[in-house]
């Protein structure tokens, strides 16, 4: 019997000293991870897991580790064996959805902060990467559901309340999403994605003003977004505000020349402003982009024609008798240049040919033009 119970006490001993010797090697292996070294920190918990094989906090730790080195295979392995040991350690499933998130297993992810809200319902993070997982799936009611929860325990988090914005809109809830996006706003004055969301909302419903204000918002702090200008210019345009139109879709042309859009309304805002001479290079740009689009030189030789420019308004319309030998408008235009080039047997002969096309101001015309 003194036997049997000495065997077990010195059994005991040793236990209690080779736990020792594990712990010593997990508080080690926390100073080497707090001062970022993984590699020696995943050496001492392993050290400590080979003399502990169910010391749950080791495999915790290093878990951890692997995750800082964005090792989320190794990593999601060892917030396994933790929770085998631990099953209600709720941050476990927390770090082991976030790793299952990273490694595209969205599947897994959901179960994981499922189970980590359950277990802990303070973990905040969990609601919010659910629901972007939701949101990524397209299930934008669950989504919603959980950004509000993110929000109702985070007030400040901007991101949570732009992504509540994202799904508002994707459920037609418009109005609640621009409140969403504001909130966001409110938290961070210069979160761009908030703000980009809004000014589209806002032009959709022809608020230029406030589209304007977003917009020269987001270009404080994104000079060359593109995006951001081409909606202020569009909204100036919208608004008959043709200086500055033209100021920001110069400057859209200049960030890309090959920018054809841009070119396409800086013509416009040309000509309604009546800088012809601007118009001409516009369309002449135009061109250059795209030789056979048959409105750039109608265009261009309309604005030719207004300065007065005669030759480049005739080749122009030749251009697009060219391009359709029925162009009875072309054929009425250019009869017209010929008169001002003094060219009286060529306008007679284009405005009779545009005549017999059907023009109706050409056979108002062609006698008088032809009896000259």
């Amino acid at each position: 019997m003194r036997i049997t119970i000495l065997v077990f006490f010195l059994a005991s001993q040793l236990l209690s000293a080779q736990e020792a010797e594990a712990v010593k090697l997990y508080n080690q292996a926390i100073s080497k991870a707090k001062a970022k070294d993984h590699d020696a920190a995943q050496k001492l918990y392993s050290d400590a897991i080979a003399i502990d094989p169910l010391y749950p906090s080791a495999y915790y730790g290093r878990a951890t580790s692997y995750m800082s080195q964005k090792k989320y295979k190794e990593a999601i392995s060892d917030f396994g064996k933790t929770l085998k040991l631990q099953p209600e350690h709720a941050k476990a499933n927390y770090y082991k959805g976030y790793c299952e998130m990273q490694s595209k297993n969205s599947k897994e992810a959901l179960l994981s902060f499922s189970r980590a809200i359950k277990q802990d319902p303070s973990l905040t993070k969990a609601y919010y990467y659910r629901a972007y997982i939701q949101m990524k799936a397209k299930d934008y009611e669950r989504a919603a559901r959980d950004f509000e929860q993110t929000i109702t325990k985070d007030p400040d988090n901007a991101k949570a309340y732009y992504n509540l914005g994202i799904c508002y809109k994707k459920l037609e809830q418009k109005e609640k999403a621009q409140t969403a996006y504001s909130n966001a706003i409110e938290i961070n004055p210069k979160y761009v994605p908030a703000l980009y969301e809004r000014l589209k909302h806002a032009f959709s419903l022809k608020d230029y003003t406030n589209t304007i204000a977003d917009a020269t918002s987001i270009l404080a702090i994104e000079a060359d977004n593109t995006d951001a200008m081409n909606y202020r210019a569009m909204s100036y345009l919208k608004s008959e505000d043709y200086p500055n139109a033209q100021k920001d879709f110069a400057q859209l042309v200049t960030l890309d020349p090959t920018n054809e859009k841009a070119w396409i309304n800086k013509g416009v805002v040309s000509i309604k402003s009546k800088d012809y001479n601007t118009a001409v290079s516009d369309y002449t740009a135009l061109i250059e982009l795209d030789p056979d689009n048959q409105a750039y030189y109608k265009n261009r030789s309309a604005s030719y024609m207004q300065i007065e420019e005669w030759e480049g308004a005739r080749g122009d319309l030749s251009k697009l008798i060219s391009f359709n030998s029925q162009n009875a408008d072309a054929f009425y235009n250019r009869s017209n240049v010929h008169l001002q080039l003094k060219n009286n047997d060529m306008a007679c002969k284009d405005m009779t040919r545009a005549a017999q096309l059907g023009f109706k101001k050409a056979l108002e015309y062609v006698a008088g033009i032809c009896s000259q």
